[in-house]
């Protein structure tokens, strides 16, 4: 019997073809894009475990798309894959997996090829608590369906000012676990190398300090330059550490006044009531002045940097009931750099408190936060957001302290500012609660003397504090009292959703906004969620138009409890 040689599909002259050959030919010779590219790899994927055959199958597709990205195949298949799930903020190896059909091993012995991704900046990793997982920037997205590779740049860091502020993107990313100590004591290293003549550098030098010990020189110095702190804590020191966990010797160092940082003059405790504070440390003043004079600090100076900056937010039209939008138009007119002064100088005159305390409550995704962004654009005012997380500590009176700091920088703050930030303390919900009666647990008394203070810093303020919350029936009387606004955000009515649906997706018709508004009772968030996954999806696949049917596929499936995929966990 004659062996016939079996040709690759390419190989494969058109006139010996099956038809389906024929018209997957006819298809991949039209591949216009990544995103279209990447389309096909991920639908060929599934179940696939991804195996020789489905590289074989796929394998167009595959090469155009590393071909465009220089990418190996193996990268360009993970990265499709990743980029199909881009929606969610914590994708997991284990959906990878499951999509494809592989064993969750199978992927991690991919983990080099996801590692190169991560080095080109496709993809940011989240390493939180030893719980590894990825999401893909908006860059990345923006470039694919700009067909074109990612690039990731940086500006040059030139001088002392620079390498702070790339100092300060770095410790954003360890907030956020996408990074470790042990790459940000290397990347700190490779920043310092750029800026080696300066006398900041030479000065270090000159200190023959340890890696470790000048890393934790330079974080403190970056708390003071950012912040202006002059009392770091070590709940403070637990953000340069992988999962919060300051080493021993650190802690026994500074503690125990053995640390180089107390010999080289650097640091020094914080005295308080003529007592010197074993666990608060500060810049000495020799450090402030000598060390990092380059950078002719003021303490006004560098205090405003860590503000949310009013040009920073975009500009949304936000659609409210008529309940809301009068209020909110009262308060916005208010905070008005002109009226506010002429209310405030009126205020003083007549004997009263010159601070402007309001609430903004109600159903989640109703736009409280969102419209506290608008109002600090509108007024052209910074704002000052607090992590009431971050602020709690589990050292016994470290979080009392810490809220008595924020009010302290609060208050600096607008002594240096011409127009006062807006205090915005954001899902306040743990904070405003009603108060425990003779309380006796440690944690209770805590979250008491926490409320004492916000409250008694309330009667005291002279700028302006917004706090938000999902509390309905929980608020504190003390707490409400002190509140001059108290603004309700409802659900939006359907005339209101319909104006949603307008603003988010212009593209629709009015029956069709008109059908999404009397079908589904969503909030203003909820409503956003669904655009931009349905733009994810659009981007995706190519897709012009508006697809009327997915967009309500995506409604059905937005809340949990409605929704009609598998639930994990028991049934009440």
């Amino acid at each position: 019997m004659r062996m016939l040689k079996i040709h690759k599909e390419a190989d494969t002259p058109i006139d010996i073809m099956n038809p389906a050959q024929i018209m997957n030919r006819i298809r991949i010779k039209r591949i216009k894009s990544v995103l279209e590219a990447f389309e096909h790899i991920v639908e060929l994927a599934k179940d696939s475990n991804l195996d020789d055959i489905y590289f074989r199958t796929a394998s167009k597709y595959i090469k155009y798309a590393s071909r465009k990205l220089a990418l190996s195949q193996m990268q360009t298949v993970l990265l499709a894959l990743f980029v199909d799930r881009s929606e969610d903020n914590q994708i997991r190896i284990s959906e990878i997996a499951s999509y494809s059909g592989c064993r969750t091993t199978k992927i991690l012995r991919l983990s080099s090829e996801i590692d190169v991704l991560e080095s080109k900046h496709y993809l940011r990793a989240s390493r939180s608590h030893d719980r590894l997982s990825y999401r893909v920037p908006g860059a990345v997205l923006k470039a694919l369906k700009e067909n074109r590779p990612y690039i990731h740049t940086t500006e040059p860091i030139s001088d002392l000012h620079s390498f702070f502020e790339r100092f300060n993107d770095l410790m954003e990313e360890m907030n956020d676990n996408e990074t470790t100590h042990e790459v940000l004591l290397h990347q700190t290293d490779e920043y310092l190398s750029e800026i080696k003549d300066s006398y900041f550098v030479r000065s270090l030098k000159r200190f023959s300090l340890d890696d470790e010990n000048r890393l934790l020189f330079i974080y403190m110095a970056h708390l003071f330059v950012e912040n202006n702190d002059d009392r770091i804590g070590f709940v403070d020191l637990e953000n340069l550490y992988d999962d919060n966990k300051i080493p021993n010797w650190c802690k026994t160092e500074l503690r125990g006044h053995t640390s180089e940082l107390f010999d080289c003059n650097l640091i020094e405790n914080v005295n308080e009531e003529g007592m010197a504070r074993s666990d608060c440390f500060k810049l000495t003043e020799y450090a402030k002045s000598d060390v990092l004079s380059e950078l002719d600090l003021k303490i006004k100076a560098k205090s405003r940097e860590s503000l949310i900056k009013f040009d920073s937010f975009s500009e949304k039209k936000l659609i409210y009931n008529p309940s809301e939008r009068s209020q909110i138009t009262e308060l916005s007119s208010i905070l008005s750099a002109d009226r506010f002064c002429e209310i405030q100088s009126r205020l003083r005159n007549a004997g009263m408190r010159t601070g402007f305390c309001s609430l903004f409550y109600g159903s989640p995704g109703t736009g409280k936060t969102e419209t506290v962004y608008q109002i600090a654009r509108a007024t052209g005012r910074d704002i000052l957001r607090v992590d009431v997380d971050k602020i709690k500590s589990c050292w016994v009176g470290e979080s009392e302290q810490n809220m008595k700091k924020l009010f302290d920088r609060y208050r600096n703050i607008c002594k240096d500012s011409s127009l006062a930030p807006i205090l915005l303390f954001n899902e306040a919900d743990a904070i405003l609660g009603v108060r425990m009666e003779g309380a006796t647990r440690a944690v209770d008394k805590m979250e008491n003397s926490i409320q004492n203070i916000i409250l008694q810093e309330m009667e005291s303020l002279e700028g302006i504090m917004i706090a938000t919350t999902n509390l309905t029936g929980n608020l504190d009387k003390a707490f409400e009292r002190r509140f001059l606004y108290k603004i309700q955000f409802n659900r939006p009515t359907a005339d209101a959703r319909y104006r949603i649906w307008q603003a988010m997706l212009p593209s629709l018709t009015e029956n069709d906004a008109q059908t999404l508004a009397s079908q589904f009772d969503l909030s203003g968030g909820e409503i956003e969620n669904i655009t931009r996954k349905y733009t994810v999806n659009a981007i995706l696949s190519g897709q012009d138009g508006i697809d009327l049917q997915s967009i309500i596929e995506i409604c059905r499936n937005e809340r949990i409890s409605d929704s009609v995929r598998a639930k994990i966990g028991f049934r009440i």
